[in-house]
């Protein structure tokens, strides 16, 4: 039975590694050094207190879903909150960008919770699959 989570957990663990590359990749970058989130610079996850929680939420929350192979209904529902929690980090970037988008270069840090997004949505496309496979095999027993 833990042949059949692999991929899953595979799957999991990149929007873990992704989610924890936000803390080193900006959103965006200022020409020149400005007053309030482009104070470095840089606008990323160090500028604002509910980016970095809602990051290591979403890292927490892989982690967690991988752990979670018995009881893939719970890996499912976790998947699925860890979608919501990507897409408020998203929204949230989305609403802090659009307030200083006159002086700012989008960067590659912005891509980023887009492909979380995907691995999530792989992970638990697998899941639901492994899910199906097991009650079909329970049924023929």
């Amino acid at each position: 039975m833990g042949q059949i989570q692999r991929i899953q957990s595979v799957y999991l663990l990149l929007a873990s590694f992704l989610g924890g590359s936000l803390f080193t990749i900006p959103f965006a970058i200022a020409p020149q050094e400005q007053e309030g989130i482009f104070f470095d610079g840089l606008f990323n996850i160090h500028d604002h207190i509910a980016l970095i929680v809602l990051c290591v939420l979403i890292i927490i929350l892989s982690l967690v879903a991988i752990f979670l192979f018995n009881n893939r209904k719970l890996q499912m529902q976790i998947g699925k909150l860890n979608i919501v929690v990507t897409l408020g980090l998203l929204l949230f970037v989305g609403y802090l960008f659009y307030t200083v988008k006159e002086i700012a270069m989008i960067s590659g840090g912005i891509l980023v919770p887009f492909v979380v997004i995907i691995f999530l949505f792989l992970a638990n496309k697998n899941i639901m699959k492994d899910d199906k496979l097991v009650r079909d095999s329970n049924r023929l027993r």
